[in-house]
């Protein structure tokens, strides 16, 4: 329960973090990519603020049902921004770049 307390707060700040790193990657459309990130990123806090919060009031739910839905709430946004991304900024989709090297 406390490590996923811990997930749950910490994520945003790990997907601003990677977000930063991918503009830093893409320093062509830095200035263009970058908003849009943050937007997503503030997004998917919003999202687990009102899932935390309906989740609290459902306390009865089993634990990894929880777990299902945050994640299924994370695929929505998700997929939307990630189709704005490609819509918008197809070049950044051409090059392949690893995990690794964004860290």
């Amino acid at each position: 329960m406390i490590y996923s307390g811990w997930l749950i707060f910490f994520h945003p700040v790990l997907l601003t973090y990677l977000s930063n790193q991918l503009c830093d990657h893409f320093s062509q459309l830095y200035s263009q990519i970058r908003p849009r990130f943050w937007r997503f990123a503030l997004q998917i806090l919003l999202w687990d603020s009102l899932m935390i919060l309906s989740l609290v009031s459902l306390s009865d739910i089993p634990l990894f049902l929880q777990g299902t839905l945050l994640i299924l709430g994370h695929l929505i946004p998700s997929y939307r921004i990630c189709q704005s991304l490609k819509r918008d900024f197809p070049q950044a989709y051409q090059e392949p770049i690893s995990f690794w090297s964004i860290l």
